[in-house]
């Protein structure tokens, strides 16, 4: 506790930085190439996994300069603002020294193989517990890939987050390492989207409310939450009827996910981040994982939290209102 006390008040004396955040253009293409014809079944889901675990966004990202695996999207926290690394096979600037141990540590641990600890914008949060197999289409994937030479841009973390220990600290904190833990008796399409919910798109990450910590406030687990470094709301996914998705079913989440349509036929804006993660990433998922991931949502308790009236959504537009 006096751990997460002293790290609490470390955490308020940036809380009002504001990081700049360059958005990208709506209908900017990712730099993914497409899939070779001759293409084998593992490389085909690294492939996916690597659309719908969203690693396009930030490793292949929409804009003009962009390559594939060459990152360099910018990350704005409260803590600062961070950048997608080179992930390519590239031996000098990208991971083309690495071996798979090393890429199922950094995923599974959230190190890298100096053992230095990786931010958790890289989302080994919930990537911590992907199965075997999907961390070794992964790799799969990654390794048959053109190397880019081109260096990974530094972070730029805010005072008093780079100090010695902060990060270890943070980590000893919020960090629950994997893999994922099968529920023998949850229905198998609620089972399946609950993986592809909590370890492959990692959902919670965006949508729970985090503390002044940074910590996830689990009580209020996928009841909505935001980015302060950027004033984004992400949408409470439980099944509230008032604020949640208490009047949509399965199916409605499903062609939400594909097209961005809602059940009352509004479409979500096209400069919002939750457009690019599904034209980029959710509708690239087949349909029947699209409707276990509505299964999923639909089966966790209801939570009345609005993430619209909660006081760090709040002061954060307050702060970009001056």
């Amino acid at each position: 506790m006096p751990h997460c006390l002293l790290l609490c008040a470390l955490l308020v004396v940036a809380a009002c930085a504001r990081p700049q955040h360059v958005e990208r253009l709506p209908d900017a293409p990712v730099a993914m190439p497409e899939m070779p014809e001759n293409a084998g079944p593992v490389y085909a889901r690294g492939a996916l996994l690597y659309r719908v675990g969203s690693c396009v966004g930030c490793h292949s990202p929409p804009f003009d300069d962009a390559t594939h695996l060459g990152g360099g999207r910018d990350l704005p926290t409260v803590f600062g603002v961070f950048y997608a690394p080179n992930i390519s096979p590239d031996p000098e600037h990208g991971i083309g020294a690495w071996t798979e141990d090393d890429f199922v540590r950094a995923m599974r641990r959230g190190r890298a193989p100096d053992g230095h600890r990786y931010w958790p914008t890289f989302p080994y949060m919930t990537y911590t517990n992907l199965r075997e197999d999907d961390l070794h289409a992964l790799w799969v994937y990654l390794r048959a890939q053109p190397p880019v030479d081109t260096p990974s841009r530094p972070h730029e973390v805010h005072a008093p987050y780079g100090l010695p220990g902060m990060l270890g600290l943070w980590r000893r904190l919020a960090f629950r390492r994997g893999p994922f833990e099968p529920d023998p008796d949850a229905p198998a399409d609620v089972e399946r989207g609950r993986y592809l919910v909590q370890a492959v798109s990692y959902c919670d990450q965006c949508h729970s409310p985090r503390n002044s910590a940074g910590l996830l406030r689990r009580r209020d687990y996928l009841a909505g939450g935001a980015n302060p470094g950027k004033s984004d709301v992400h949408p409470n996914l439980t099944p509230d009827p008032d604020v949640g998705l208490g009047g949509w079913t399965a199916d409605d989440i499903a062609h939400y996910l594909a097209t961005a349509e809602k059940p009352d036929g509004t479409r979500t804006d096209p400069d919002d981040i939750m457009a690019e993660k599904i034209r980029d990433s959710f509708s690239h998922y087949s349909e029947a994982d699209r409707l276990a991931i509505g299964a999923y949502l639909l089966s966790l308790p209801p939570d009345d939290f609005d993430p619209e009236e909660w006081g760090m959504v709040k002061r954060a537009r307050r702060r970009e209102a001056r």
